[in-house]
């Protein structure tokens, strides 16, 4: 006669189950902050990515016009987006977000207008002034040090927007015309408003404490807060 073993499947005890849902909640805490910070990181990177794309364009577009940068347009209409927009090597359905950084806090809206171009990231404003002539890249005494393009501040009134051109502290745009008394280029230019409330023409550290900013040489660079001197937004000695 041949043996017959009898198996009984025995049910977890409640000390068991508490345990195995302590141990996934401790493995959640571990793993969640991680995969958010990687997300951060990526779009940090991607927000770089954009801003150097934006930086070699315009000079591209300088080197094709008599070292002259494009026009910035007047008020909100970033005429000199939709120019350097033909520069980048990019598929046309990206060409209207490669002006927006990846890690916004507000979302954007697209416009109904389809020769707008969206945008967070802002022109050097003493380069590009609005309403005005642009500068000639020749004017920039130190390239690889001066802002050309950085990210921006948003604007929770205007589809999440941000204005096109970086303005204050007002030593940027004062460039335009005469900066007036002699500046200390190693002083540490002011960061104070650093919100996406209204129409705020200031840079945004928005990637933990950090700007992505690209210079007059092409390359890009996260910059942190409070280490922004007078040397990267003043273009002449």
């Amino acid at each position: 006669m041949k043996n017959r073993y009898i198996t009984t499947r025995r049910a977890f005890t409640l000390i068991e189950l508490l345990t195995v849902i302590a141990i996934i909640g401790i493995l959640a805490a571990i793993i969640i902050p991680t995969v958010g910070s990687v997300r951060d990181a990526a779009k940090a990177s991607a927000c770089i990515s954009g801003l150097r794309q934006v930086g070699l364009s315009a000079i591209t577009y300088a080197n094709e016009n008599k070292n002259y940068l494009p026009y910035a347009g007047t008020g909100n209409d970033a005429a000199w987006a939709r120019t350097l927009a033909a520069y980048i090597n990019t598929p046309p359905s990206q060409k209207a977000t490669i002006f927006v950084c990846p890690g916004v806090a507000i979302p954007v809206e697209e416009s109904t207008n389809p020769t707008d171009i969206v945008l967070t990231y802002g022109m050097h404003a003493g380069l590009m002034p609005r309403g005005l002539p642009a500068l000639s890249l020749s004017k920039v005494s130190r390239p690889s040090e001066v802002i050309i393009v950085a990210d921006m501040c948003q604007d929770p009134t205007n589809k999440g927007w941000s204005p096109n051109s970086i303005e204050q502290p007002s030593i940027i745009a004062s460039q335009s015309g005469s900066r007036g008394s002699a500046v200390a280029m190693d002083d540490f230019i002011s960061t104070a408003t650093d919100d996406d409330t209204g129409n705020n023409k200031w840079m945004r550290y928005r990637h933990k404490g950090k700007v992505n900013v690209a210079m007059c040489d092409g390359h890009a660079v996260a910059m942190a807060k409070g280490t922004i001197k007078n040397r990267n937004v003043i273009f002449t000695e």
